[in-house]
């Protein structure tokens, strides 16, 4: 034997199969590779995509906020991040084209894959939980299809991700300042739409009331210190950047106090809001269905002489899971007391609660800001019964491949092709905008 193999070094065969193990265990390298998956799924053919009229209006919007001050001309009653995204990206690209209206929302949509993962590794610290809760989300249809577009349905919960993953890390111990990362991005959040404040809210009483649950070095700081942390990390600095995103409208000759008196018109602006009589009729407005039966989202336009048909929906296979998988993680908080349990479902409650006891509309389109911490959920619990044998890794194989079927198969209804695929074509039917029996009468 050579001297190597003498003083205790690895056979070369063998340290390449311990090298192997480590690259495959190695959580961060799925998470991007997961990225590049989820990028692709939103990047991919963007240009033949047509232009909705709000993207167009969005464009206006985004020009004449950042430069007048002025709101409008389309979801005005929402905070004014978007505009600001769609100005940045539109300078990248040199004018408001496919890339410099969309790839802020392609972008940000992207990154929210690894940051759940981030965040479901951090809670749980399990290679499993981790990638299957970033894999449900990068394979999700409705989160593509809304990716694709120039609106803040996606770029909200990339916002709402890094709060929760910076507060994680802050309440585990790894650094005071990860308090302020949280308090900016939650800040940020908010600022694109209000989905922000619940997990925001969430993060900053944990945080007060950390000593009861938490295990982590923050356990030894005081109470007056912690609530000092808290005014200033979780609630001055997030108000601070939520008026900071308003300072065109507010450098437009508004006041301080007319902005806290739009603010409060704007709740209550949003406490009424009515869609269209169409979308009220034919498509599904109650957050209660999310996770009880397939709901979908749709938009049609006759762009350039043909129509294009988007229903965006969730992969039922996967939001099924959800309340079944939410009474596995209560059970066993229950059981263990675990803070990691116990924060992520506080967090798909905060974040869906409040939508399901609202009186008005609320349609599937604001579900992002939810499915992550569903899918975290769904995630643990899969990971849970393969561990206590209740399920096989087989089963859990031949699940993820029909999975996959299914979204390819929902796809094309994602990207505006919902026409030009047969097998769609009852789905197609169920919301064709064309009149029906020359009464005038559109059906969407």
């Amino acid at each position: 034997m050579g001297d190597a193999t003498k003083a205790g070094a690895l056979p070369p065969f063998m340290a390449g199969e311990t090298l192997m193990r480590r690259l495959v265990s190695n959580y961060h390298i799925w998470l991007w590779l997961l990225f590049v998956v989820a990028l692709l799924l939103r990047a991919w053919d963007l240009g033949s995509q047509p232009p909705l009229d709000d993207e167009v209006l969005a464009a206006f919007s985004a020009d004449n906020y950042v430069n007048h001050g002025i709101l409008g001309q389309v979801m005005w009653y929402h905070p004014p991040l978007r505009n600001w995204v769609l100005y940045i990206t539109s300078a990248l690209f040199g004018g408001y084209s496919v890339w410099g209206l969309r790839f802020g929302n392609v972008f940000l949509g992207s990154l929210s894959i690894p940051l759940l993962g981030y965040c479901a590794h951090a809670l749980f610290g399990r290679l499993r939980v981790s990638l299957l809760a970033a894999f449900f989300l990068a394979l999700d249809p409705l989160h593509i299809a809304l990716s694709r577009e120039a609106f803040q349905e996606s770029m909200t919960p990339c916002f709402i991700l890094g709060g929760v993953l910076a507060a994680i890390y802050a309440l585990k111990g790894r650094g005071w300042w990860w308090h302020y990362g949280a308090g900016l991005l939650f800040g940020l959040a908010s600022a694109s739409k209000w989905h922000g404040l619940f997990p925001w809210s969430l993060a900053a009483a944990t945080y007060l009331v950390s000593p009861l649950w938490v295990v982590a070095a923050e356990r030894r700081e005081s109470f007056p210190a912690r609530a000092l942390t808290a005014v200033a990390a979780y609630g001055a600095l997030p108000v601070t950047v939520y008026i900071a995103v308003w300072f065109p409208w507010i450098l437009h000759g508004h006041s301080l106090a007319d902005f806290l008196d739009f603010q409060r018109f704007l709740v209550i602006r949003q406490y009424h809001h009515v869609a269209t009589e169409d979308v009220m009729k034919h498509v599904p407005g109650r957050a209660y269905q999310w996770f009880i039966r397939p709901v979908p989202w749709n938009d049609f336009v006759f762009f350039q002489g043909k129509a294009y048909l988007n229903i965006a929906m969730g992969n039922f296979l996967v939001w099924c899971l959800t309340l079944p998988s939410l009474y596995i993680m209560c059970r066993d908080w229950l059981r263990k007391r675990e803070f990691g349990a116990g924060f992520a479902v506080a967090l798909f409650l905060v974040s869906y609660l409040p939508l399901v006891l609202t009186t008005r509309g609320v349609w599937v389109f604001s579900a992002p800001a939810v499915i992550p911490f569903a899918f975290m959920i769904s995630a643990y619990a899969i990971d849970t019964l393969m561990e206590r044998g209740v399920i096989a890794i087989r089963m859990v194989g031949w699940y993820l491949a029909a999975v996959v079927v299914v979204t390819s198969l929902m796809y094309p209804m994602s990207t505006f092709h919902a026409l030009d695929f047969g097998y769609a074509k009852w789905i197609a039917e169920f919301y064709n905008p064309h009149p029906q029996g020359g009464s005038g009468e559109v059906v969407r």
